[in-house]
C-alpha cells in the first residue's frame, strides 16, 4: 500500500543571487537564482524538467535521456555511471542535478568542479511512488521554479491516488526479472518493488531487501503466477518461456510473461503508465 512518509525538508540558505542547498550527500552547494542551463545525468529527473515545461534549459543530458524528448535528441552527451568532466566543462552549466550512481569516484568525482566553480547537486534516488514527490519539490526549488513543480506534482498525486490498490484483495504472486545472467530480481526497500505492491501484487522475493540473485531453484519454489520484465530487456521472454527447469511455474505454464513500459525503472511521474500496466496485467 502507498504509505505516507515525512515530506523532504530541502535546506536552503539565501545569499543575495544565488540560494545555498544541502543536497543528497550532505554538501553544500551555491547555485544562483536564475538557472537557464543544465545538465541532468539522470533520466528520472529529466522526465521531472521536461515535465515541468523547462525541457529548453536543459544543454546537456545522459544518453538514456534522449529519447524522452524530441528536443533532447543529439543532447546526450554523458554516461549515467560517470560524470565527463570534460564536456561537463566544456558546456559550462549553471547547474549539473545528477545521483550517487553517477559519482564513480564517490565525492571525490566532484572536486574538479568544486575548483572551476561549476555547481553539482547530487540527489537521493527515490525508494517509492511517495518519494517521487520529493523529487519533484526539490528539483523546482533547484530551479527556481516552484509553481510549475507543484502543478506537476500535484497532477502526479491525483492519478497516483486514482490507480493505488487500496484493499486487502488476494494479490497474486509477481516475479520481475531485471537481469537473466545472472538473473537479478528486488526485494523490499526498492523503487521497484513499492510499485509492484501497489498496482496490488505481492513480489515474491519481497522478504528480502535491496536487489538481489536468486538461483532458478529459489523462483520455482516460490511459485510465481506472473511474471513481468522491462521493455528495455524484452529479449529475455523468450528464454524465460524455454528455460527447462521452470516449465511447472505457474506464470509459464499459463503463458503469463508480460513486458511493462522501461519506465517502471524511473522515479518520475511517467511511471505512472507502468504501474497501470501492471495493474490491468494483474486484475486478469
Amino acid at each position: 500500500m502507498l504509505r505516507k512518509i515525512f515530506v523532504l525538508s530541502i535546506v536552503v540558505f539565501s545569499v543575495g543571487y544565488s540560494k545555498i542547498f544541502v543536497d543528497g550527500i550532505g554538501r553544500e552547494v551555491e547555485i544562483s537564482k536564475k538557472v537557464e542551463r543544465v545538465i541532468s545525468t539522470v533520466p528520472s529527473n529529466t522526465e521531472i524538467i521536461v515535465d515541468m515545461g523547462l525541457v529548453n534549459i536543459l544543454l546537456g543530458v545522459d544518453i538514456y535521456s534522449e529519447k524522452i524528448s524530441k528536443e533532447l535528441e543529439g543532447k546526450g552527451v554523458l554516461n549515467t555511471d560517470r560524470l565527463n568532466e570534460e564536456r561537463i566543462i566544456d558546456l559550462m552549466p549553471d547547474l549539473v542535478i545528477t545521483s550517487q550512481h553517477s559519482l564513480s569516484k564517490g565525492k571525490e568525482s566532484l572536486e574538479v568542479f568544486d575548483e572551476i566553480g561549476i555547481p553539482i547537486y547530487v540527489m537521493k534516488t527515490p525508494k517509492s511512488l511517495e518519494e517521487v514527490k520529493n523529487s519533484i519539490d526539490e528539483i523546482g526549488s533547484l530551479l527556481n521554479e516552484n509553481e510549475k513543480s507543484d502543478i506537476l506534482k500535484n497532477r502526479y498525486v491525483k492519478e497516483l491516488e486514482k490507480l493505488v490498490i487500496q484493499n486487502k484483495i488476494s494479490k497474486k504472486r509477481v516475479y520481475f526479472e531485471i537481469l537473466n545472467n545472472p538473473i537479478y530480481t528486488t526485494g523490499n526497500k526498492t523503487f521497484l518493488n513499492d510499485v509492484i505492491e501497489n498496482a496490488g501484487g505481492h513480489n515474491i522475493f519481497g522478504d528480502q531487501e535491496g536487489w538481489i540473485s536468486p538461483t532458478l531453484e529459489s523462483v520455482i519454489e516460490k511459485n510465481p503466477e506472473v511474471i513481468l520484465i522491462g521493455e528495455d530487456r524484452k529479449e529475455i521472454v523468450e528464454e524465460i518461456k524455454n528455460r527447462a527447469e521452470w516449465q511447472e511455474i505457474d506464470a509459464v505454464k499459463n503463458g503469463r510473461i508480460y513486458v511493462i513500459d522501461e519506465g517502471i525503472n524511473r522515479p518520475s511521474p511517467r511511471v505512472l503508465k507502468s504501474l497501470r500496466q501492471i495493474k490491468e496485467v494483474l486484475s486478469q
